[in-house]
Formats: C-alpha cells, sequence, structure tokens
C-alpha cells in the first residue's frame, strides 16, 4: 500500500489541477509535492500525470484511481465518524431460538429498549445455538438445549404445553373435550418437545388420532396455522402467550397439558458482572413472571 500521505497528496492534485494548487491544499512546497508524485508513479510502475508547462495532465489510469481513492476516503470518514458518534453506546449481542424471538421477544424489545435508552441490541436468530465467546454473542436463549460447561443458565419459568385452536375452528368443529381430537386436523409442531402422541398417552389414551396432518419445523409457522383455522396445534403457552391474550387462539380443552422448562437464556460466567447482561436478564425475569398468561374462554 502507497503512505496515505501520497494519496492524499494525488488526490489534492488532482482537485487542484497542478503542483503548486495542491501545496496550497496541502500546506506544503511544490517541489515536495512533485516528490511525493514521482514516488508515488515510481511504486506503481506508470505515470499518472502528463507535465505541460506548469500544469498537469491526469492519464486515464489516474481518472480511475482517483475515482477509486475518493471512494474509499468517503468510506473512510463515514467510519470514522460512525466510530466516534457511537462513543458511549453499549451494544448488546442476542441471540435466540426463531420463534420465541418472533412471538416473544420482540413484541418486547421495545419496552426494554425504553427502560434502558443506553443499550443497543443486536438481535439474530437460528435455530442452531450460538457459540457464546466466539461469535460475539453475550446472551443466548435456547430451546430445549444442554447448557455447556462455562455457562450459567436462568430457565424461563414452565411453559404449559397445551392444544392451541382459533375461536372459528372451535366452533366450526364443536371442539369440547379430548375425545373429540379424533376427528378434527392435527397441527404438527416438530421441534416441540412434546409431541401429539405424548400429550394423548397422558390425557386422551383410548383416543385415536390421526396420521395426517400439517407439520411445521417452526412453533410460529404452527401458531400461524392454527390462527387461519387450519387445525389444533400443541404449543407453548409461551410461545403463543400474545395470541393467546388477542384471543386469536384459544385453549379449547383448558389448561390441559404437559409443564415442561424448555426455554433457558445462557450467559458466560465470564459475563456474570457485565452490565448490559444483567440488565436484560432482569429485565426478562420480570417480562416471565409478573406477566404470566392470561384466562382464555372457549
Amino acid at each position: 500500500m502507497p503512505p496515505l500521505q501520497w494519496l492524499q497528496t494525488f488526490r489534492a492534485v488532482m482537485e487542484a489541477g497542478s503542483f503548486s494548487g495542491a501545496a496550497k491544499l496541502m500546506n506544503l512546497t511544490p517541489s515536495a509535492i512533485s516528490h511525493q508524485m514521482r514516488a508515488l508513479e515510481g511504486m506503481l510502475g506508470r505515470p499518472l500525470f502528463l507535465r505541460v508547462r506548469r500544469s498537469v495532465v491526469p492519464t486515464e489510469e489516474a481518472l480511475t484511481y482517483s475515482a477509486s481513492i475518493g471512494e474509499s476516503f468517503a468510506r473512510l470518514m463515514t467510519a470514522t465518524i460512525r466510530v466516534a458518534s457511537g462513543a458511549g453506546v453499549r451494544r448488546l449481542p442476542i441471540h435466540a431460538s426463531p420463534s420465541l424471538a418472533t412471538l416473544w421477544l420482540m413484541p418486547r424489545l421495545g419496552q426494554f429498549l425504553r427502560e434502558h435508552p443506553s443499550i443497543d441490541v443486536a438481535l439474530f436468530a437460528s435455530h442452531e445455538p450460538a457459540r457464546l465467546g466466539q461469535d460475539g454473542i453475550l446472551i443466548d436463549i435456547q430451546y430445549a438445549r444442554p447448557v455447556p460447561e462455562d455457562c450459567e443458565a436462568v430457565a424461563l419459568g414452565e411453559e404449559l404445553i397445551v392444544p392451541l385452536a382459533s375461536p372459528a375452528f372451535v366452533a366450526a368443529h364443536g371442539l369440547e373435550t379430548a375425545d373429540d381430537i379424533a376427528r378434527v386436523p392435527l397441527i404438527h409442531s416438530l421441534r416441540c418437545v412434546v409431541p401429539w402422541d405424548q400429550w394423548a398417552a397422558r390425557h386422551a389414551p383410548f383416543v385415536p388420532l390421526s396420521a395426517r396432518g400439517l407439520q411445521f419445523d417452526r412453533a410460529h409457522l404452527a401458531l400461524a396455522a392454527a390462527v387461519d383455522g387450519l387445525g389444533l396445534a400443541l404449543e407453548s403457552t409461551l410461545q403463543a402467550r400474545d395470541l393467546l391474550a388477542a384471543g386469536r387462539l384459544v385453549m379449547p380443552l383448558g389448561p390441559t397439558g404437559i409443564g415442561v422448562v424448555a426455554h433457558r437464556l445462557i450467559y458466560r460466567r465470564a459475563e456474570r458482572a457485565n452490565p448490559e447482561v444483567q440488565a436484560f436478564v432482569e429485565w426478562l425475569m420480570r417480562e416471565i413472571v409478573e406477566k404470566p398468561v392470561p384466562p382464555t374462554e372457549t
């Protein structure tokens, strides 16, 4: 790479149209400008200017080179301003399972930001767990995953895995008791820790389940299908909390479910004293504990 000073001088010559004009812009002597440009040409192995009396005429290579350098200088200036203006901003990179991020965290993230205006959140979502300490992620909200040895875990409370459906679906199919699930289309959430056959073994052991039904690999897709009246879903009351509160889904069989502890917030022990991590953990647990799932009527 040429010295940055040479590139700045080159841009000044292109702007001024002469070595003397560039000397005034750079507060240097014309001979210093000429020396730097000859050094730059020597490094590049080709001329950048045609010397015509007291002026210089840029070559085609010089015009192309100048345009590229100008773009790079603009990006460098933008990056510098961004970093300088971000002084004092604390950033918290968080990873979460896609459905919890979509259904629960995103609708509440604004409240966290209002309570902690000096913290900027970067949210990432995927089914695979984050590699804490390697990906730059400080917090991971995992679903049904083992806790790494170097991490501490905070359980997001017990979730109830229950049958859920839209009010219109319940009315259309006359869904009232566990026996009725034998004659309605089921929605299978493939990543749910409690499948339909496990739920039926406990709450409807003599009811045959249809072998057919819609299948989804994400809870938010299964719940969206249930909201659209496509079937009876078996999912978590934590994931469906807002849909239940809005009346878009109901528990047609009541709270007849299986309790699980599936979602855990984890962070590395080395980050235990991190104020951003502490703030998010305290806020999250307050949201989970103080605002339980409201009762629904079928």
